[in-house]
């Protein structure tokens, strides 16, 4: 199980409360790279279609790229996080529930540390648009569903 906190401070002079909006990219293609790189516009420039403000066309690496943008339903905010080391303490999980200790040993809840939050996200396809019906396109709804039905 997860739990999700806000970043911790650092030795940096962002303000910890504020976290940053992002607009994720779901590319067909494996990047070997994790980490930072230099300016975004050297690497990654993408245009709006003029007749359909959710459809963008890119370039990477002289491959045609056609994105579709999936907007996250009302009521609801996408959150990039990162896993840590740390693990929220047993106190804080169990202080409005009763457990027999004896007979059942509870799993450790690790923390996610929230880095970005965002509204839409892009899925991309090789010169061709993802369709509607498309994994990631309909992912997010089909998530909903089940989170909904489990709550």
């Amino acid at each position: 199980m997860f739990a999700v906190q806000p970043q911790q401070e650092s030795s940096g002079s962002e303000d910890v409360n504020s976290t940053k909006n992002v607009t994720p990219n779901i590319l067909p293609c494996r990047i070997h790279h994790d980490g930072p790189v230099g300016p975004l516009g050297r690497y990654w420039k993408s245009e709006t279609d003029e007749k359909d403000k959710n459809l963008q066309t890119a370039y990477f690496r002289g491959r045609k790229l056609r994105g579709r943008r999936v907007a996250i339903p009302e009521g609801y905010e996408g959150i990039v996080a990162l896993p840590t080391e740390r693990v929220m303490p047993s106190t804080q999980r169990n202080a409005n529930s009763t457990i027999n200790e004896e007979t059942e040993q509870e799993e450790p809840v690790k923390i996610l540390e929230k880095q970005a939050t965002f509204n839409e996200y892009v899925v991309w396809g090789h010169e061709l648009t993802p369709a509607a019906d498309d994994s990631f396109v309909k992912g997010v709804e089909e998530w909903l569903k089940l989170a909904e039905a489990v709550g």
